[in-house]
Parts: structure tokens; sequence; C-alpha cells
């Protein structure tokens, strides 16, 4: 509810699909702004990897932004 109550601010319908583990975003007739299905594709992103959703909420405000950054190959050895 957290996370559909701030999409629909943003002018984006989400869908949660608790069976298949989903969701998906779309933009409605009331979508202002076209750089928002980007944050929340942002957002999924951020929430799938298990970020609390407060924190995860801040990627849609305009002056944040997120990058996820894959260190698997700067590691030298798994083991350690």
């Amino acid at each position: 509810p957290l996370v559909t109550k701030d999409l629909n601010k943003a002018g984006i319908a989400c869908e949660l699909n608790l069976v298949e583990g989903s969701m998906s975003v779309k933009t409605t007739r009331k979508a202002w702004d076209p750089y928002a299905i980007l944050k929340a594709r942002d957002l999924i992103k951020l929430l799938s990897r298990s970020v609390p959703v407060q924190q995860a909420l801040k990627v849609m405000a305009d002056d944040v932004h997120c990058d996820i950054i894959k260190i698997s190959g700067f590691v030298r050895n798994k083991d350690r």
C-alpha cells in the first residue's frame, strides 16, 4: 500500500502479482512527469534488492538517483 500510494501521486499505476512474484508499473493519464516511469523501474530494482521501503521511495524525488554497481568483476577471489 505504501508503494502504490506514492506511485499514484506521480501518476503511475502498479500491479503486484504475488503468485508470480512480479511487480509491473505503467503510466496513467494523470502522469505529468515523463521520467517517472524510469524512477518507478529503479524503485522496483531497489525493492528487489531488499532496500527498506522508506529508503527506496526516496528515489522518486527529483534530486535523488540510484545506481546499482555490480562488484563481482572487481573481486579477485570469491572464497575470501
